[in-house]
């Protein structure tokens, strides 16, 4: 590496790092971003200057001082532009739009069918951002179920959107000229989680999320641990011997056992409600058809509801109990579309798993309810989008 090159190296490193020092005190003067970065106070006048000069950080005022001269304060500039955030979900679209501080300046759900066509949805998408979008995009995060190559972006598997090495990131690029990154879902709400939600506090966490798919993933020492791609997979982990056929191809998977469309059967095949029978011939593999009919059976068979809800409990219970032996987790986070109906097996799934598990490892958990909702299945992303393009050095382009 060439003196020069090493001379534009570190301005770069000092740069990004006085940038990200900033955007996560939300409010800091010069004289503390100098003492939180270990730089010379000189460094750190010269490079916020060129900060502010590129738009990228602004002034706010006088902060409060004990004596002598008020320090500005510095913020980044959250108008500079904005982040596109998708969540590709099954039958429907969650797109975000926010500005860099992550505040959601729009929002919507948006129904594409029964077929995942990465053309279609590349178009509601471009549809959206040309009617939604006010600001340039810094950048594009696209969540969806499955393993994903984020490098190349292409969507290796995802089996409840019937996809297979799909290149979406490509195809959403060349229509909305923006970098494009691409992130299993869980492990977007996941990094939201550790961002801005429940997760703040731990640095070694599960999380489960139930729903039309099960997913999980796992958090080592407060960061996202992906393995060689793909850990976490926590749907299918196999808890039944030759159960129900899964969308993976396996058997008795947690997810084929425990997922929406499982529970939908179950009630069907136990009601004899007229009402369920013919709601259920009518339903369609879509989550919101899905959640419809699960509300339905609790408003016209409770008992039988009820009966197939207190299985399930069972089944989350024993998945959860196993994580616990295997992970010996600090805590465990519980997300998705089921705690719509958390009521019914929640409290049940919970006790059972930390009664089964070995020694007092189940008593040594804590155990956290999502609070961001849908927001966290994208936000994560947002936050991605936000490291990569405002934080990351690239050494190679500067060696």
């Amino acid at each position: 590496m060439s003196i020069i090159g090493s001379r534009e190296l570190i301005r770069d490193i000092n740069e990004k790092t006085i940038l990200k020092t900033i955007f996560l005190e939300k409010q800091i003067d010069r004289a503390s971003l100098a003492r939180k970065t270990g730089l010379s106070s000189a460094t750190v006048t010269k490079i916020v200057s060129i900060l502010i000069q590129k738009d990228l950080v602004v002034e706010l005022g006088e902060s409060d001082s004990t004596g002598g001269r008020k320090p500005i304060l510095l913020c980044v500039n959250k108008d500079y532009g904005n982040i596109l955030g998708v969540k590709v979900g099954v039958g429907y679209l969650y797109i975000m739009i926010t500005n860099l501080n992550g505040d959601v300046l729009s929002k919507s759900r948006l129904d594409y069918g029964e077929e995942a066509d990465p053309v279609k949805i590349t178009n509601i998408i471009k549809n959206y951002v040309d009617e939604q979008n006010k600001n340039s995009l810094v950048g594009i995060a696209i969540a969806v179920s499955g393993t994903v190559d984020p490098k190349k972006g292409i969507v290796l598997d995802s089996f409840l959107l019937n996809w297979k090495n799909v290149k979406l990131a490509s195809l959403i690029k060349h229509v909305l000229k923006a970098p494009v990154y691409l992130i299993n879902d869980v492990d977007s709400f996941t990094i939201a989680h550790l961002w801005k939600g429940k997760l703040v506090n731990y640095k070694n966490a599960l999380v489960l999320t139930l729903g039309t798919g099960i997913g999980g993933s796992i958090v080592i020492g407060g960061e996202l641990y992906t393995g060689n791609g793909g850990a976490g997979e926590f749907g299918h982990m196999t808890l039944i011997d030759k159960g129900n056929t899964c969308s993976c191809g396996s058997q008795g998977c947690l997810e084929s056992e425990a997922g929406f469309d499982a529970l939908a059967t179950k009630i069907y095949e136990n009601t004899k409600n007229i009402v369920l029978k013919e709601a259920y011939r009518d339903y369609k593999n879509l989550e919101t058809s899905q959640i419809d009919f699960l509300k339905l059976a609790l408003k016209e068979d409770e008992k039988i509801f009820k009966k197939v809800f207190d299985e399930y409990s069972y089944i989350i219970g024993i998945a959860i109990k196993n994580l616990i032996n295997i992970y010996a987790p600090e805590c465990i986070l519980i997300g998705g579309e089921a705690l719509e109906f958390s009521e019914y097996f929640l409290e049940k799934s919970i006790k059972f798993a930390k009664t089964a598990s070995f020694g007092n490892l189940g008593e040594r958990v804590t155990f956290e309810i999502d609070n961001l909702g849908a927001d966290a299945w994208i936000l994560g992303g947002i936050y991605k989008v936000i490291q990569e393009e405002m934080f990351y050095v690239d050494i190679q382009k500067n060696g």
